[in-house]
């Protein structure tokens, strides 16, 4: 994929429009993966705005640092009290339109017609582990009180990607299908200590809750 190029053909694109500023990747590096797959597990782009999600409040923090990381902005959060959840958003054109045009993400509703871009399988391991990373951040779940690590998904390109992904770092999972409403729902089930851990070679959580549920696994 030539970022690069295509950067720089956005750039002039926003030459005539008031922009703030924003620096745009010019490399796909491991914090543009990891948002990717935050924006892919859980992610709106919806009004030219990208929006995430999550109860914790310090995992928002964490959310605004790769923001900063990877743009130089920092995005505004703000508490919805009869929600009980944080929205954590940005409104800069350049941002949407790089992620939109450049990084080909879904407009709108992001899982809807979400498809895994084809320059993800062509990545090393270590930024794909990355971008799984970001996944389960936003979508995962850590039992409490028994080795078991899940992720669900409606869409069936993130379920194929996960699973060629686990089985090329030799993690065994189980799969199921729910088809209790219009959309299918793609379900990946990790057990045990060994595979938590052969998983945890390549993949760490960032997520507050979920990374201290982990670590206690690993012990």
């Amino acid at each position: 994929m030539r970022l690069e190029r295509r950067v720089r053909n956005l750039m002039k694109k926003g030459r005539k429009k008031p922009l703030l500023k924003v620096r745009l990747p010019t490399r796909i590096n491991p914090e543009l993966c990891r948002l990717l797959g935050l924006l892919h597990g859980d992610g709106n782009m919806s009004g030219g705005r990208v929006l995430l999600t999550d109860q914790n409040r310090e995992f928002h923090s964490t959310i605004r640092g790769i923001f900063k990381s990877v743009f130089g902005l920092t995005p505004n959060t703000f508490h919805d009290v009869n929600r009980n959840t944080y929205y954590t958003h940005t409104k800069s054109v350049l941002v949407y339109r790089f992620l939109t045009d450049v990084m080909e993400m879904p407009k709108g509703a992001v899982r809807q017609n979400l498809r895994v871009p084809a320059y993800m399988k062509n990545l090393g391991k270590g930024l794909q582990a990355e971008y799984v990373g970001g996944l389960f951040d936003a979508e995962g779940c850590v039992k409490k009180r028994q080795a078991e690590l899940n992720i669900s998904t409606t869409s069936k390109s993130v379920f194929e990607y996960l699973g060629e992904f686990l089985n090329g770092i030799k993690v065994t999972y189980s799969t199921y299908v729910r088809t209790r409403h219009k959309n299918p729902e793609y379900e990946i089930y990790i057990y045990g200590k060994d595979d938590l851990q052969k998983f945890a070679r390549y993949v760490s959580f960032r997520h507050p809750s979920k990374k201290r549920r982990m670590a206690n696994f690993l012990k």
